[in-house]
């Protein structure tokens, strides 16, 4: 058979495959797919001595809420920091002076070991609503971070971060136009955070400073905010142990040698690790998607495994859901009789991919009509089950795509009840095909989808559609 590419089902083809995910914006249009992070843990080894995590960015093409690793785009690593030294052995004490031909006398008793350096202080976030203002034109978030030292007359290691142990502030604003909010965590430069930690910036995919608007990559240009979320230093080296006293002068002989000096004490314990997760908010928090924030201390809080660069449940102490705004102005495709047909994804001098209010995915025609797709069928006379057929090639199409079929006088959508991913086609044979509204008898196999036939009304459209279509 003929094998037959229209530019209506690439272009519908195109915008199914496009993944947009944001948090924050107002009035944006809605996105397929979200963008999302996936925090790997890294052992120790040759990369992290101490162990750490590798945080990959992408956009989650398939939409299943999770990224694999062909979507993963970009890769960054983060390592825990590294135990502190120990402190320099104290100095020998000097030898006594000689006896007058005595015995020798005993060796003086080594010296006690020092004391623990104390612990160092950890890092607190307080993450708070930000009204509209100076700060953030449209509201957002205020994040404050600083060390639990007690810094300007707080309470040190109450957990809590007081107004004078704030050492950063930063603002997450939402957008003002519907431009999708993106974030990037890269390791934090020893200027900035001596112990490690990472470096996240936030800003708007506007295209600021010649950037490029609406790519789903935050360019340098884009960026409006930088934080820093730093380790906690490595705690003091304990003190050096004692000289040990001088033997006392033997008897008409020579003094003994001085003990040796005591062993320095450890080092005190490295402040908690402060983590950071990202995962795509629920439908409950966010109807129109975003991103759920949590973050906490890797201190075992809970019941969970401290020190394991994995934020657990128990551990988590703030969560915050940044969500995309609702659909803005201009987005709503109607016939003449003011019927809202669905929301505009795309559209040409021809036709305008939309997306039904049933969450179909169709391309139609500006005077109402639909281009009627190539059929491939499993019986002779183009009977039997009904398969959408585009090209011959193995590829995926969206699991709510509807292709209209003038012989079934309806809508084709692939054999998948309740698939929330991509569906692959399949090399299945065939009995007959209808192309160019002529039916022909043949056979053989091609690469196509089984398909389930639906009404307009099934799928989000009125059974009669007015023309002339206009945006709303």
């Amino acid at each position: 058979m003929s094998h037959v590419t229209k530019a209506g089902m690439a272009s519908l083809a195109a915008i199914f495959g496009l993944a947009v995910a944001g948090c924050g914006g107002s009035d944006g249009d809605d996105g397929l797919n979200g963008v999302t992070t996936r925090v790997v843990d890294l052992a120790p080894g040759a990369e992290c001595a101490n162990g750490g995590i590798e945080v990959g960015l992408g956009v989650d093409l398939d939409g299943n809420g999770t990224l694999s690793d062909a979507e993963v785009t970009q890769t960054k690593v983060v390592c825990n920091g590294e135990d502190g030294v120990d402190g320099a052995d104290g100095a020998d004490g000097a030898d006594g002076t000689d006896g007058v031909d005595g015995q020798d006398g005993t060796d003086g008793v080594d010296g006690t070991d020092g004391q623990d350096g104390a612990d160092g202080a950890n890092s607190l976030i307080n993450l708070t609503a930000e009204p509209a203002g100076p700060n953030c034109a449209a509201g957002g978030y205020r994040l404050d971070t600083g060390l639990d030292n007690g810094d300007g007359g707080e309470t040190p290691a109450d957990g809590i971060l007081g107004a004078g142990e704030i050492d950063a502030t930063n603002y997450v604003c939402h957008g003002v136009d519907g431009f999708t909010v993106l974030t990037s965590l890269t390791p934090a430069p020893a200027a900035n955070c001596p112990n490690g930690g990472q470096r996240l910036d936030i800003g708007l995919d506007n295209g600021d400073n010649l950037g490029i608007p609406r790519d789903g990559t935050l360019q340098t240009g884009e960026i409006d905010s930088t934080a820093y979320l730093c380790n906690g230093a490595d705690g003091q080296d304990g003190t050096d142990g004692l000289d040990g006293a001088p033997g006392a002068d033997g008897s008409d002989g020579t003094d003994g040698t001085d003990g040796t000096n005591g062993t320095n004490g450890s080092d005190g314990a490295d402040g908690q690790t402060t983590l950071i997760k990202q995962a795509m908010a629920s439908a409950a928090n966010c109807p129109d998607g975003g991103v759920t924030i949590t973050s906490g201390l890797d201190n075992g809080d809970g019941g969970g495994v401290a020190n394991n660069s994995v934020l657990e449940t128990g551990e988590v102490d703030y969560t915050q859901h940044v969500c995309n705004g609702s659909s803005g102005g201009g987005s709503q495709l109607v016939d003449a009789n003011s019927v809202v047909l669905g929301s505009v994804l795309n559209a040409n001098l021809e036709t305008v991919s939309i997306r039904t209010p049933n969450n179909y995915l169709v391309t139609i025609n500006w005077d109402g009509s639909f281009n009627p797709e190539d059929t491939t069928y499993s019986a002779t006379g183009c009977t039997g089950t009904a398969h959408i057929y585009i090209d011959d090639k193995q590829k995926t199409i969206h699991p709510s795509a509807a292709f209209w079929s003038a012989n079934e006088s309806g809508f084709l959508v692939p054999n998948n009840p309740g698939a929330d991913a991509a569906v692959e086609s399949q090399d299945l044979p065939y009995e007959s095909y209808m192309l160019g509204g002529v039916c022909t008898t043949d056979s053989g196999t091609v690469w196509m989808w089984p398909a389930s036939v639906l009404s307009a009304t099934t799928i989000g459209l009125p059974a009669t559609i007015a023309a002339p279509l206009s945006l709303q």
